[in-house]
């Protein structure tokens, strides 16, 4: 996997292998996380991500979910607020239900709590328990 992505996607020389390519990166991608390398397994992501044409979530929907979404798992553990907002911003434009971004929409709240942005943490998970249909009694939340 490492070679191929070397080349990246202009390397590539039929439009199949492209997805072949993305399929390769996620379980690479899958096999760092679980030896806890979430650097390497976002690279992973990241690379799976870049094979993946235009149209990929009209054309390949579960796979740019699941790549797009443990990319973000990974940026939520590396600390890289920036890339995690990009990738949560992607999911949430693009997901067809709301089931497939919460996880997305967990790792935001998490990277807000890690801030120490624990009002806007704590507003946010009450607003997804409101779209999930949960209403909490007495969220008066305060800053202190």
């Amino acid at each position: 996997v490492n070679q191929l992505n070397l080349g990246g996607p202009p390397a590539v020389q039929d439009l199949s292998h492209y997805i072949t390519a993305a399929r390769l990166n996620l379980r690479a991608g899958k096999k760092a996380m679980e030896m806890s390398d979430y650097e390497t397994a976002y690279s992973y992501f990241d690379s799976g991500i870049s094979f993946l044409r235009k149209k990929r979530w009209q054309e390949h929907y579960a796979l740019s979910l699941e790549l797009y979404t443990l990319a973000a798992k990974c940026a939520l553990t590396n600390g890289d607020h920036t890339s995690l907002k990009l990738l949560s911003v992607e999911v949430s434009t693009k997901a067809h239900f709301f089931d497939d971004k919460l996880d997305v929409l967990y790792f935001e709240t998490c990277a807000l709590a890690y801030s120490s942005r624990l009002t806007e943490s704590i507003e946010k998970g009450l607003d997804i328990l409101s779209k999930l249909g949960i209403e909490v009694q007495g969220t008066n939340v305060e800053a202190r």
